[in-house]
């Protein structure tokens, strides 16, 4: 078995109640080399999670019935080695990580957030994946 990853083979999972939020994702990212999800609210998330192998998930904090917490912590549970993070609108950051168990969201970013810098966050997020799983 190989010790490296191809990109095509990452799956990053985008979960935001704004359809609009999701189609612009999709444009931005359409020439990334892994593969994208997208999921309007946090049910479709956990059901795109259950048939899929997903390594990364970005998640909008304010949506309706669940939110990015509480997704991240019911996603975590059952599958510990997704990197999570959160983009939120508030800029309290600070009270969001102290809402979360160290550790358990790789970033908090806030809205909005500069496609480059998004680009360059989840790469970073499956450089540490690959870390992780000792595929680097």
């Amino acid at each position: 078995m190989s010790n490296t990853t191809n990109l095509a083979d990452i799956t990053v999972l985008f979960i935001d109640d704004e359809a609009d939020i999701l189609s612009s994702l999709n444009r931005l990212l359409r020439k990334e080399p892994y593969r994208k999800l997208f999921a309007e609210n946090a049910i479709t998330a956990l059901e795109l999670l259950a048939c899929n192998p997903v390594a990364i998930v970005i998640s909008d904090f304010n949506m309706p019935g669940m939110n990015g917490l509480e997704l991240m912590k019911r996603i975590k549970k059952r599958y510990p080695e997704i990197i999570h993070v959160i983009i939120s609108g508030h800029n309290n950051i600070e009270q969001l990580t102290e809402s979360s168990n160290p550790g358990d969201v790789f970033r908090f970013v806030t809205k909005p957030v500069e496609p480059e810098m998004l680009k360059n966050i989840i790469n970073e997020a499956i450089l540490q994946y690959c870390r992780d799983a000792g595929t680097l």
